[in-house]
């Protein structure tokens, strides 16, 4: 408190080169490496060079705040002292944007925006892969800590002093286990180093700071100073009420589960419908009931051209005969031969008798097309309805095991593998395998592109290959696209098997082609039966003495009987998509005593242990504790200009001169009180939105596709 026997005076100015008379100021100083906007209120000024009173307001220019205090202290005998003080900062490399004005009958005044020198941040171009991994374990020579990384982000981005030792505790924190030696992998390509920081520091509960000395400091959140009690003039704190779940679940992204699948050979019909080739409206069959593809050999396709030409001179392109016919043969040029959709992980036994029903309901389908039914019409509806009915009891009958997550069985007790129930199960498949590695072009981190092999025409041998698992036979990737939807490959030419028929006395030999007996290794997703995928999870429980308890109810003062209500308050779910759960299986084909190749699971690698899933789940719910827990919250106006710097806990320093020349500053502690500005979170989703219009509009490199799926 001021001494009574005291008088005090006090004045704040403000200044920018080229800004003649400032008439009000405020800014606020934040978290992040988003700059922070000084709105400073002035008088309007020429702004023609010609003018003789023009100032130019400098574009890279500086700000300084200043309070000054003339105090004089009455002793005792009346004899007066005075005492100047002066508290002054400074902010370097200031930039003025866009003025906007303010006019009213009697006045104009000019707010022009001022940016801390962060703006500067968002330039650079920055690029590193740091703490790879090979066979599940670092590389030494790529291995940097957390601290290291930091401070070649600090470096690149030209910053001369700095301080980081707070992230020291990430090597030898022994209360928490999972702190110790973090290494998170990181892959900077071309990206602007302050955001490299930011993306490394804040996912692990750290705060960039710009202090009043233009030091940057790497602060852990919620640890710091408290707010002070000097020249205080109003303020509040927060009781300690927090809002706690009874645990955290940390959800990661959707599982991946890279399988061997065979394929089966589908195409596109009339009424929209992918369905395997037999079942097409336009499939040829003989008298017989008997598909007869063999001798419809692409890209002509005979057997069905010859349905088009044997009308397309009696019957004009208007007529509906002429015009099925004729989108038939389309759709077999487009699609048969060219598109295979997965059927089951190798190694499943169909049930022939299902078989033999979902073959006939799909023969009586193609039929009823090809007379022109469609939805809506019942003989159409009732018997698609038949035909997806065989096709789930077919494959749920089938019992296909998707090799790796195992769950209890019910009726022993174990542990027993996950036998799929519905192909909707896997959709829609990821477009890579799970596997990572390196690209070769980019150096970029990527998920392996599938691998399709099998026994199929190869004109570099002019005949069929020989194994389906021979590596030197796979199908190259730039020949084939994944349609995730719908669980096809499709390829940019027909793949076949071909069969040669030599031609007895003289004549020619006959050229047969079949649907080719194809497989691709390929990761999906596994959904439960109401469409939930299964992701990687971690449920952290909160300690009990932070979980919220209902206050006794004083049931002798209660009058009715009250009405049970829930208790606890369930988890809170945390977000964490790169954290990934990818389940490999890795086969082996041989040769069984009957001749036949057999393909079987030998192993099935599992990325939870070796790329430390559980304690990047554990650093994201530490991460979450600091928010529920965070203590001592609260904040201060203050007279003057206090020059206090921001840390983990004080994350804003608002300033404020008014038009009287008075001054006050507004601390905040472990919150954020000026609604003007964005909290930090707002501004990390900011952050994110802009880097992805930005990705949206600007290519570094065109040959650098982004692939959605399983990245």
């Amino acid at each position: 408190m001021d001494d009574p026997n005291s008088d005090f005076e006090g004045a704040g100015s403000v200044l920018y080169p080229g800004i003649k008379q400032i008439v009000g100021v405020s800014y606020t100083r934040s978290h992040g490496i988003t700059p922070d906007i000084c709105r400073i209120e002035m008088a309007p000024q020429t702004l023609d060079p010609k003018d003789k009173d023009y100032v130019p307001i400098e574009p890279d220019g500086f700000l300084i705040f200043q309070f000054d205090t003339v105090k004089v202290n009455t002793d005792l005998f009346g004899r007066k002292t005075t005492v100047n003080k002066t508290i002054q900062i400074l902010m370097q490399s200031c930039r003025a944007d866009r003025a906007s004005v303010r006019r009213s009958e009697t006045s104009e005044n000019w707010t022009i925006p001022i940016f801390d020198r962060r703006w500067k941040w968002q330039f650079g171009s920055f690029s590193g892969h740091w703490n790879t991994k090979k066979n599940g374990v670092i590389e030494k020579r790529k291995e940097k800590t957390v601290r290291e990384l930091a401070e070649m982000c600090l470096d690149a981005m030209g910053e001369i002093k700095y301080e980081t030792k707070t992230l020291d505790e990430l090597e030898k924190n022994k209360k928490i286990s999972y702190r110790k030696k973090v290494r998170p992998e990181v892959h900077w390509d071309r990206i602007p180093p302050a955001q490299a920081l930011n993306d490394l520091l804040t996912p692990l509960g750290y705060r960039v700071c710009l202090g009043w000395d233009d030091i940057v400091r790497i602060e852990k959140q919620g640890v710091g100073a408290l707010l002070p009690t000097e020249d205080l003039m109003s303020g509040g704190f927060d009781a300690e009420l927090p809002e706690t779940p009874d645990s955290v679940t940390v959800l990661g992204g959707i599982t991946m589960h890279e399988a061997l699948w065979e394929l089966e050979p589908v195409g596109l019909d009339l009424d929209g419908d992918w369905r395997p080739i037999n079942h097409l409206s336009y499939a040829p069959f003989d008298s017989q009931g008997n598909a007869e593809w063999e001798f419809s050999i692409p890209p002509n396709y005979p057997e069905i051209r010859y349905k088009f030409d044997e009308i397309k001179f009696d019957q004009t392109p208007s007529d509906d005969e002429y015009r099925k016919r004729k989108e038939q043969y389309t759709l077999a040029v487009q699609t048969v031969y060219r598109s295979y959709r997965l059927k089951y992980p190798v190694g499943t036994k169909e049930d022939e008798s299902l078989r033999k029903k979902y073959d006939d309901l799909g023969y009586q389908l193609g039929l009823v097309v090809d007379l022109g039914h469609r939805a809506g019409e019942k003989v159409y509806d009732n018997l698609l309805a038949d035909y997806e009915q065989a096709r789930r009891k077919l494959f749920q009958k089938a019992k296909p095991v998707i090799p790796g997550p195992q769950a209890i069985n019910p009726k022993t007790g174990y542990l027993d593998d996950i036998k799929l129930i519905e192909f909707e199960q896997i959709l829609p498949i990821f477009e890579t395998r799970a596997e990572l590695a390196v690209d070769s072009y980019t150096g970029k981190l990527i998920r392996k592109p599938p691998q399709v092999s099998g026994i199929f025409y190869d004109p570099m041998r002019v005949g069929d290959t020989l194994t389906t698992d021979e590596l030197l036979n796979t199908i190259e990737v730039s020949k084939f696209r994944v349609l995730p939807e719908l669980g096809i490959i499709q390829f940019n030419e027909p793949i076949t098997r071909r069969e040669i028929i030599k031609g007895k006395k003289g004549k020619k030999d006959q050229k047969l082609e079949y649907p080719a007996d194809l497989r691709v290794l390929i990761a999906t997703p596994l959904k439960n039966l109401a469409g939930e995928p299964a992701r990687f999870t971690h449920v952290e429980e909160l300690d009990p003495k932070f979980k919220t308890k209902p206050a006794k109810l004083p049931l002798d003062v209660i009058v009715e009987k009250p009405t049970k209500v829930p208790k606890g308050t369930g988890t809170k779910v945390v977000i964490k998509n790169e954290i990934v759960q990818a389940y490999q299986a890795q086969y082996e084909t041989k040769t069984n005593l009957k001749g036949e190749e057999v393909t079987e699971v030998v192993k099935v690698l599992d990325n939870v242990v070796e790329e430390e899933l559980e304690k990047q789940a554990l650093i994201a719910v530490d991460v979450e504790n600091i928010k529920i827990f965070t203590e001592d919250s609260g904040s201060g106006v203050y007279a003057g200009l206090k020059k206090i710097n921001l840390d983990g806990a004080i994350q804003q320093v608002a300033i404020s001169r008014t038009t009287s020349g008075g001054m006050t500053t507004t601390i905040s502690r472990n919150t954020e009180v000026k609604i003007n500005v964005p909290n930090f979170d707002q501004r990390q989703r900011n952050l994110a939105l802009k880097e992805m219009i930005k990705n949206h509009t600007e290519t570094i490199d065109n040959t650098d596709q982004v692939n959605t799926e399983g990245t």
